[in-house]
């Protein structure tokens, strides 16, 4: 009986919590899910990457999707913005994945803005720490131009 009661409490709040995400997911969600399963068939944007980090790679990947396909005025607009995102997207998640293979290390300056702290870096940051700061340099970058 007890048990019952515990399940019915999770599953309620699963429910819940579901129900919040989608109130404020992207209001072009097919678009952006569609685009979001382009970049996840492709295992060349995170074939040197452990489950997490991928999955943090990822989350950035649909974050960034999202945030540049909801201004779109319609359905079909919305299409174009992804597409062009994806041909931005696509590279910059390759290069993030060969730099991760080839064991680079940024340098610790560069990493100094990513430190919750402020606290000074290990000479070779973990490999989470080095994904947020390619992340970081490729937003910069896009932000430039």
């Amino acid at each position: 009986m007890l048990r019952d009661r515990v399940r019915n409490v999770f599953y309620t709040s699963v429910r819940q919590s579901a129900e919040t995400k989608e109130a404020t997911m992207s209001k072009f969600k097919s678009v952006v899910q569609g685009a979001a399963e382009r970049l996840l068939e492709d295992e060349a944007l995170r074939s040197n990457l452990t489950d997490d980090e991928a999955k943090m790679l990822i989350h950035w990947a649909i974050e960034w999707l999202e945030s540049h396909v909801d201004p779109a005025r319609d359905q079909a607009t919305a299409r174009q913005a992804a597409q062009a995102e994806i041909g931005r997207l696509r590279p910059a998640l390759q290069e993030i994945n060969h730099r991760l293979a080839a064991g680079e290390t940024p340098e610790v300056g560069a990493l100094s803005g990513l430190s919750s702290a402020g606290a000074a870096l290990s000479a070779s940051p973990d490999r989470q720490t080095l994904i947020r700061s390619l992340i970081a340099q490729k937003v910069e970058a896009w932000s430039e131009k």
